[in-house]
């Protein structure tokens, strides 16, 4: 393990930057996000979770694909250098694992290989994780009823615990331990450290719910899908679509062309399942028209469709849906919901 003092992190950021494009948690206007700094003065050590997860660095809200005019196809010049993000946390952690099964392992249970997305691939795979344990976790936050842990450390390439006037650094992967090896300005932890980490760690489990028994989630919903629970979910919902852009998991995306004459260029957005226009069929038919089936479809895919095809929830309990809905509908209730639900029909069937 690695202990560097507060006061020397530039340091570390600036022989970071000579290897990588460094990303932190920052301000963006009003608001959080991961953001690529200059300098380690820029980081926000404050906060807990961005208000907009760390999924826009490697799945950007807007990208082009590439450029067309009568010369041909052009894709656009990415920056060689790989990146590192600094400060993230376990959920974001694993909201990276969960996507990168879709985008850049591509394949689907049992054994299905599919389509790898060169886009992702080119950022993530060689990408250095930061991954930074949370030591006051959020009311919002149930990262523990996925198997999370404020301290965990899968996913990351080095884990970094806050402990006041330092950080202790702990190389996790291959990538970890080779850019520990080159950093020479830091000391060994001791054990009062170690202990001091075991203390921080114990603090921070004890913020969060109690666990609940999730296992029968995934059977209770291949059991409900005309069920009137969905009537009484989807109640408040306005289908604003804030939830899926705040989302770390929600992925997505919508394909657009903009051009003019012969030229143009071809962009991926993000796209919500709670939108109409999402399922709208070029004949005005509308399979989801109604806001009960966008709702459905949206829990469905988070703790059925994703469990079914990859053997998890889509969810990593960051709790970022829960603070920025306008109508406070509370994922964590709609899971006991859906748990305490008694089927109208013989529950065999």
């Amino acid at each position: 393990m690695v202990k560097i003092k507060k006061t020397g992190l530039n340091e570390f950021i600036e022989l970071l930057m000579k290897d990588y494009d460094v990303y932190s948690p920052a301000d963006v206007g009003k608001k959080t996000a991961f953001k690529k700094i200059n300098s380690a003065f820029e980081i926000r050590h404050d906060i807990t979770n961005t208000h907009l997860s760390p999924k826009d660095v490697f799945f950007p809200q807007s990208e082009v694909l590439f450029q067309y005019s009568d010369d041909g196809l052009k894709v656009p010049q990415r920056n060689e250098k790989p990146i590192a993000v600094w400060g993230m946390r376990n959920c974001d952690t694993s909201s990276l694992m969960m996507l990168n099964k879709v985008f850049g392992d591509a394949h689907q249970m049992p054994g299905k290989d599919m389509y790898k997305d060169p886009y992702w691939k080119m950022k993530y795979d060689n990408c250095l994780i930061f991954n930074q344990a949370c030591n006051e976790p959020l009311s919002t936050c149930f990262c523990n009823w996925f198997d999370g842990n404020p301290f965990a450390e899968k996913g990351a390439d080095v884990f970094v615990v806050d402990t006041g006037d330092h950080f202790i650094l702990e190389g996790v992967s291959d990538k970890g331990n080779a850019f520990l090896a080159k950093y020479k300005s830091g000391e060994e932890a001791t054990k009062a450290d170690l202990d001091k980490i075991a203390e921080l760690k114990k603090t921070a489990e004890s913020y969060l719910p109690d666990v609940i028994d999730i296992k029968p989630l995934f059977a209770k919903m291949n059991k409900i899908w005309d069920e009137p629970i969905w009537e009484e979910i989807s109640t408040k919902c306005i289908n604003c679509g804030a939830c899926t852009f705040v989302c770390s998991t929600c992925h997505c995306f919508d394909v657009t062309d903009e051009g003019k004459g012969k030229k143009g260029k071809r962009i991926r957005l993000w796209d919500s399942c709670m939108f109409q226009i999402f399922t709208r069929e070029a004949s005005g038919h509308n399979p989801r028209g109604l806001s009960t089936q966008r709702v459905r479809q949206r829990i469905m895919h988070k703790y059925n469709y994703f469990m079914d095809n990859y053997e998890q929830h889509l969810c990593t309990g960051c709790g970022r849906c829960v603070q920025v809905c306008p109508v406070n509908l509370d994922i964590r209730e709609v899971i006991k919901q859906v748990l305490d639900y008694k089927l109208s029909k013989n529950e065999d069937n």
